[in-house]
């Protein structure tokens, strides 16, 4: 199991992750918080879209195909992380 931050930046960014997330095979889900949803159902991602320290689970370990294909939502949510750091 792999747990990373990712972000969005758009609506147009969720519907290209749905997509992505609904053509892999892994289970994978999103949370944030105490709540965890199915990372390939729109309305579920779109719940949870809008809140900060979003964490993408991937339950399978050979996961690394499918991080480099979500690459730039994870770099998107370092970016939002690095935000919330105090100096």
């Amino acid at each position: 199991m792999k747990k990373v931050e990712i972000g969005f930046w758009g609506v147009e960014s969720i519907l290209e992750f749905v997509s992505i997330a609904g053509a892999c095979k892994e289970k994978i889900n999103l949370a944030c918080g105490d709540r965890t949803v199915n990372a390939k159902s729109l309305l579920s991602v779109l719940s949870l879209a809008t809140t900060d320290g979003l964490e993408l689970i991937v339950h399978e370990d050979s996961s690394d195909s499918l991080l480099r294909l979500l690459e730039l939502y994870v770099e998107h949510g370092r970016l939002l992380g690095s935000k919330h750091i105090a100096v």
